[in-house]
């Protein structure tokens, strides 16, 4: 056998086995990507875009736009935004004390400063009280809510 011809066969055992790697790695990567595909397919539908508000009442405003787990409340939005929350779990649901140090203030025994939440009602393009506490309210796609520090007063 000659050289040219050695050589030759080299170069196409070379240029065979080259095309049998590359094309096994092509089908293994085609593979991992429509698995992926589908994955995020399937997460996608898990999750939902969200707006969060923390209002600090002195003309602070943070804007937090984010995505969250689709059955998440809109305690579990706030604390997604923030860890430093203090709150209280009572009978009617979870009361929050403080955000980020700013803590609620009773100032007489019918008035004081507090964290209140809303949420943002596209319709009538107002913040809505929704008068349920903030780990009763289930989270919508494109929902924003507001967490308000802000002045209260009542009287019986």
């Amino acid at each position: 056998m000659s050289v040219r011809r050695r050589t030759f066969m080299f170069v196409a055992m070379g240029l065979a086995v080259w095309a049998l790697v590359a094309t096994l790695a092509t089908a293994y990567y085609y593979g991992l990507y429509v698995e992926t595909r589908a994955t995020f397919e399937e997460l996608k539908s898990l999750a939902i875009n969200a707006n969060v508000l923390l209002d600090y009442g002195n003309g602070t405003l943070n804007w937090h736009n984010q995505t969250v787990i689709a059955g998440s409340t809109a305690f579990e939005a706030l604390l997604g935004v923030t860890k430093k929350v203090e709150y209280e779990t009572g009978a009617y649901g979870v009361f929050v004390s403080s955000i980020e140090g700013v803590s609620n203030v009773v100032e007489t025994p019918t008035s004081g400063r507090a964290w209140l939440w809303y949420w943002w009602n596209a319709t009538s393009s107002k913040w809505t009280d929704l008068l349920k506490a903030s780990d009763a309210y289930i989270l919508k796609s494109d929902d924003s809510i507001a967490w308000r520090y802000e002045s209260y007063s009542y009287s019986f």
